[in-house]
């Protein structure tokens, strides 16, 4: 699938986790293959049989010693493995377009992620599987179940430091990112690509001491959010919005982190699907709490504190409001 740019921007942000979460697939999937037929016997056949999404990721020679070529599995094992095997490549063989979710106007932004991640976990819980049966516990009525999904709750933190990271495309009435909240964990990343208007400040529900945080309506690269080493969440936007970078190596207190904060001249004093204006004020609010300077007698600096809470009064005069 050919993607535009602000969504080829945001899969590049994330791509070096896609690119070992795909490794470590093609990892578990040749060990399978090794279990059911001894193959990739040789460093050679190892590195063909990892292919692509391997390639610099892995050490092949570190590699071969998960491969067991003298196991022999019982028969009644073999056709679980061999499910787990099938849906390993699936996954493998889906390419971007996995992490990539693209939402219709009006849908549940909680609900589609919480989908996607289910379909995502079944890596996981394909391993899971491979493991039980090696060890002689796999139960069909009891186990089975996994390679039907598994949830995020059910991640272990390995395995949600693993995750791969997710491009959500979705409208501005749809754009309620707080939603995602707890899915920020363990080094998880975020890109939202939202297409027309949308809430100014939504982002501003994400930050807390240890989450990068950035929004933007610029087609610039995120390189700084792809370098942080961390839970991170990221909004390409398309219309006025505010510009802010909330960076937790950037400072020990809150001010400090937020090294870009601009405000646009005006915003529409209107609902924006069902976020009403008076709590778009609440997100500018928010910003203005988060990014106030303290002076040394503990009163705010003028700047930029000073200059946000006059705008923010030019904005939420909320008589007439539709």
């Amino acid at each position: 699938m050919q993607f535009d740019k602000r969504t080829g921007i945001a899969l590049e942000a994330i791509r070096p986790r896609l690119d070992r979460f795909r490794s470590a697939i093609a990892i578990t999937t040749e060990e399978i293959r090794g279990l059911l037929s001894g193959a990739g016997q040789t460093r050679d056949d190892q590195s063909i049989a990892l292919g692509h999404f391997a390639s610099g990721h892995v050490d092949v020679d570190r590699f071969s010693t998960f491969t067991r070529h003298e196991t022999r599995l019982d028969a009644d094992v073999e056709a679980p493995i061999r499910a787990a095997e099938e849906v390993l490549n699936r996954l493998l063989h889906e390419g971007d377009e996995l992490f990539v979710l693209q939402l219709a106007p009006g849908s549940c932004l909680a609900s589609a992620v919480a989908h996607r991640l289910e379909v995502i976990g079944l890596a996981f819980a394909a391993a899971h599987v491979v493991d039980l049966a090696k060890r002689g516990q796999y139960r069909e009525e009891q186990h089975a179940p996994l390679l039907e999904g598994l949830q995020w709750a059910d991640w272990s933190r390995s395995e949600r430091a693993l995750a791969p990271g997710l491009v959500v495309e979705l409208s501005g009435q749809d754009f309620v990112p707080a939603q995602l909240a707890p899915y920020l964990d363990a080094g998880m990343k975020w890109v939202f690509v939202v297409e027309d208007d949308a809430p100014a400040a939504a982002m501003s529900r994400l930050i807390t001491p240890g989450v990068f945080v950035q929004q933007s309506s610029s087609e610039e690269p995120l390189e700084t959010f792809t370098a942080f080493e961390g839970t991170a969440a990221a909004a390409l936007l398309a219309g006025p919005a505010v510009e802010f970078l909330h960076d937790p190596n950037a400072g020990e207190t809150t001010f400090e982190r937020f090294t870009t904060l601009d405000f646009p001249r005006e915003i529409r004093k209107r609902a924006i699907g069902g976020i009403s204006f008076a709590q778009q004020a609440e997100d500018l609010a928010l910003l203005e709490a988060l990014a106030v300077v303290p002076s040394v007698g503990g009163e705010a600096a003028s700047d930029p504190a000073g200059k946000l809470s006059a705008w923010l009064l030019s904005q939420t005069n909320l008589v007439g409001e539709g």
